[in-house]
């Protein structure tokens, strides 16, 4: 990675929580360990996630639509649809 590299801490509010969802929801591996960490009483829910962004500013800036671009691009790579 070239250029500037910056990190951003994003947490789940009531504000970006269906962004949270939709990025649980879709990304099939997270989904799996939140349900799983639910089951055994140790993850709150989505009140208690935060995901922290590296790289550059534009792609921080992006927020949380920078892991869901990701995701897409990783399923085209793939041939399958991120739903």
């Amino acid at each position: 990675m070239d250029g500037e590299v910056i990190s951003k801490v994003i947490r789940c509010t009531e504000s970006n929580a269906a962004e949270f969802a939709a990025l649980v929801n879709g990304w099939p591996e997270l989904k799996a360990l939140v349900r799983r960490l639910r089951a055994d009483d140790l993850f709150p829910g989505l009140r208690g996630l935060q995901v922290t962004l590296t790289g550059s500013p534009a792609w921080v800036g992006m927020e949380l639509a920078a892991i869901a671009a990701e995701q897409v691009a990783e399923a085209s790579a793939w041939g399958k649809h991120a739903d």
